[in-house]
């Protein structure tokens, strides 16, 4: 089960917080302000993801401490983000308030998420389950579109190497407090080769529209609505697995896979009286995928989710203390099939329905101490109920010096393909799985300076894992062992007005029950950026920015049939990618802008025998009406 904040989000729109850029709806299970909260987060806004260019939200993503991110290829192949050493589905994604995570595999693929329509994105690190429940084992990614402050209209086209298209066009209609916004984003690319021994080019094709709205009912009600499409194709390669002389390496062929994706929410929020809130939203998520090779579909499936969901709000003051006390209860239904290949053992069509119900207490201080306690239970029909809950902290030591800490367990669901598998003989799922569980702390300092120009953030982190799904061909089980991450992260930034620039660091030990390191989880992670504004009215703006990934660790099958069918693990070396971007603003609604991604031509691999993009030239032009 999943908690509250997809209601929340929704009875929000973005609009309401962009005189706010200090309050933020993750983290909490009620917008609070930024310095409240004790647990790991970072904000990008939308003008941040705008002035960059990048056309994928998981690039920008690279930037974010504690976060790794993983490719299969480039544009299209599938792409893996996992936070301080965790598994991929063990990260709640939720976009404008509703989970996207796709049912069968517990994550979400985002290579199928492009950085257009974004007002802002908060990653929160730690094990989150107290207030999310399943699948926020290691953290929470929370994308938040834009909506309202109209009318307004933005439009954009661009072209680029890979014969690469993009064009985008939205529109607003009404004020914050009532509203319509619709977007639509289109972008394709001819591509490299997956394969990095291969030569054919394999494309990508996304289109993605939103639709978000709201309007007050009275003084004391209001209704959210959003509603997100997507309908993607993208070329991709095999994998040759015979024992021959490319076994183990990714070949050129033609498969593919096509999806289409709908998700949206509605929600409904009453204020009878000041500090007292209490909302009702249903949100849902439905989801159908095809794939093969040859010109002819040979898997599938079809998957859907529905979720029902309330909260109740209540605030108050004893003296120097303010109290907010919050109840949620949530109903969620999935669904599942497999519509190819099937046999005639094969259940056509699986359900399982889970329920789940908390409280959270928040407790603020002499405007100096900021605690925070969340509570939940999960009552699942299908596996093992779970017991979570979140502990998080802020300290004002002075008025440039804040410390945080948090404390937390998380749970994240056997998947449908983990519990009852694909074509029984192929792959056996295992229906007596039971959920897997983490616990982790972190600690850390915030220290301000030069009259808030400047802030530096420093923080540990520590978890465990139980109970991990591992795969034991043709099943899985729960391994007995326990997994351990721990590591650092280090943030900087600093605000020279027409100058801004910063970075991270990050330094990852994850390892596996037995004490190696696990794939793809580099130790050492790094980004710098630097954005400058220049001109009259500052009409031009140029950005800059570096990602380091350290040398790391990837499953290797070339000697899968010679090392007594053992998949060994191989080392993948470091890379560097440096990414330029520069607009220019011809008139107050016409902008010209361009970038170059790979700007050193870095030769690299994410995965072994994955091909990845060299240097590639992109630019376009921007009308906006405010």
């Amino acid at each position: 089960m999943r908690a509250t904040l997809p209601l929340l989000i929704l009875c929000s729109s973005s609009a309401a917080f962009a005189d706010e850029p200090s309050i933020v709806v993750t983290g909490a299970a009620i917008p609070v302000e930024r310095e409240k909260v004790g647990n790991s987060l970072t904000v990008i806004e939308g003008e941040t993801i705008e002035t960059r260019q990048q056309a994928y939200l998981l690039d920008v993503l690279r930037e974010v401490p504690g976060v790794s991110v993983n490719q299969t290829g480039a544009f299209g192949g599938p792409a893996q983000i996992r936070i301080r050493g965790a598994e991929a589905n063990h990260v709640l994604v939720l976009i404008d308030g509703v989970e996207v995570m796709a049912e069968s595999s517990g994550e979400l693929d985002f290579s199928s998420l492009l950085a257009n329509n974004i007002d802002r994105v908060e990653v929160l690190r730690g094990p989150q389950s107290g207030l999310y429940g399943s699948n926020a084992l290691a953290g929470v990614i929370n994308v938040i579109t834009r909506g309202g402050d109209g009318p307004a209209f933005d439009a954009a086209a661009e072209y680029g190497s890979f014969d690469s298209k993009f064009a985008r066009a939205a529109a607003t209609v009404g004020d914050r407090e009532t509203f319509l916004t619709a977007s639509a984003n289109y972008r394709e690319a001819d591509g490299i080769s997956t394969a990095a021994i291969g030569t054919e080019p394999d494309g990508d094709r996304n289109f993605t529209g939103y639709l978000k709205g709201g309007a007050a009912l009275g003084s004391i009600a209001r209704i959210d609505a959003s509603l997100r499409y997507l309908d993607r194709h993208s070329d991709l390669d095999g994998f040759d697995f015979s024992g021959g002389p490319e076994q183990g390496l990714a070949i050129d062929d033609d498969s593919y896979v096509n999806t289409e994706d709908w998700s949206g929410g509605l929600a409904v929020t009453m204020t009878p009286v000041e500090r007292w809130q209490t909302a009702a939203s249903v949100t849902f998520h439905k989801s159908e995928s095809t794939g093969g090779a040859g010109g002819a579909d040979t898997y599938g499936d079809k998957s859907d989710r529905i979720k029902l969901a309330a909260h109740s709000s209540y605030g108050f003051d004893t003296g120097a203390a303010t109290h907010t006390l919050t109840a949620f209860a949530e109903r969620e239904e999935e669904r599942y099939r497999n519509t190819f290949p099937t046999d005639p053992s094969q259940e056509p069509r699986l359900e399982r329905e889970m329920l789940g119900f908390g409280a959270e207490y928040r407790l603020d201080l002499f405007d100096r101490v900021f605690l925070r306690a969340a509570v939940r239970r999960d009552d699942n029909d299908a596996f093992a109920d779970a017991t979570t809950f979140s502990l998080a902290g802020a300290f004002m030591a002075g008025s440039a010096t804040r410390v945080h800490a948090s404390y937390g367990t998380g749970v994240t669901n056997p998947t449908f393909f983990e519990q009852f598998g694909f074509v029984p003989g192929d792959f056996v799922g295992n229906p007596d799985l039971v959920p897997e569980k983490a616990k982790g702390f972190d600690v850390g300092i915030e220290q301000r300076f030069m009259g808030e120009k400047g802030v530096v953030d420093v923080t540990y982190f520590n978890s465990k894992l139980e109970n991990e799904i591992i795969s034991i061909y043709p099943s899985v089980e729960n391994d007995v062992g326990e997994s351990e991450r721990e590591g650092v992260e280090v943030t900087a930034r600093f605000n020279l007005g027409a100058i801004s620039f910063g970075g991270s660091y990050t330094y990852t030990d994850a390892d596996d029950p037995d004490g190696t390191p696990e794939v793809r989880r580099p130790k050492h992670q790094a980004s710098a950026d630097v954005t400058g504004r220049f001109g009259p009215q500052n009409r031009a703006t140029v950005s800059a920015g570096l990602i380091y990934n350290g040398r790391m660790l990837d499953t290797d099958f070339r000697d899968y049939f010679n090392n007594g069918f053992v998949a060994e693990k191989s080392p993948l070396d470091a890379f560097t990618v440096v990414r330029i971007a520069a607009a220019y603003r011809v008139t107050d609604g016409v902008e010209v802008f361009g970038r170059i991604e790979n700007a050193l031509d870095e030769d690299y691999e994410q995965n072994i025998s994955y091909a990845t993009p060299g240097r590639a030239v992109y630019g376009g032009v921007r009308f906006v009406m405010p």
